[in-house]
């Protein structure tokens, strides 16, 4: 073989030796990201913050939750929201996001040993002037901080009754914190 010859498969060799380097650091890389993306939530704390709702008289569209003390799940997680059929005729002064029609329960959300949380197919209903309203959350999201929460909250809803009707799926992301 010639010198040339030589070189060449010299070359080759460390560059596939390079790039089983770089892809492994890439892997090692993105496994890292990925774990950074998501924080164990601060066990016990009680969080408060607001959906990306418009706000009503400036007043926002609050998201609770208080996180239990094992830390593996969300007790008492609710968002007010107008779902997706909306509301009108305010009168100034009034946060209307604290009335029961505009509060959806959701309850209990699952949290991994990662930080992501999740709850699918929660129903809560409402009943006002001879019509149910029914509604049907899912949440995802995740901590970024044992203090700070962020996600999506998915509905949809029914209206049985004296006026009947459906709409969604329609989505709202939140933001939470905790002291």
């Amino acid at each position: 073989m010639s010198r040339i010859a030589q070189g060449i498969a010299r070359c080759r060799a460390v560059r596939a030796r390079c790039t089983v380097l770089m892809l492994a650091a890439l892997v090692a890389g993105l496994a890292l990201s990925v774990a950074a993306l998501a924080a164990k939530p601060k066990h016990g704390a009680h969080f408060r913050g607001r959906t990306s709702a418009s706000p009503v008289n400036g007043f926002p569209a609050p998201v609770t939750f208080t996180v239990s003390l094992n830390g593996r799940s969300l007790a008492n997680f609710q968002y007010s929201s107008f779902g997706c059929f909306g509301a009108g005729g305010f009168q100034p002064g009034i946060d209307y996001y604290t009335k029961p029609s505009a509060i959806h329960k959701v309850g209990s959300v699952r949290v991994s040993a990662d930080g992501r949380l999740s709850a699918s197919h929660s129903v809560s209903a409402f009943t006002s002037s001879g019509s149910t309203t029914t509604t049907t959350t899912s949440v995802t999201g995740r901590f970024t901080k044992p203090n700070r929460a962020t996600g999506s909250i998915t509905f949809s809803q029914k209206v049985a009754g004296a006026f009947s009707s459906s709409c969604g799926p329609a989505t709202l992301s939140f933001s939470a914190s905790a002291p």
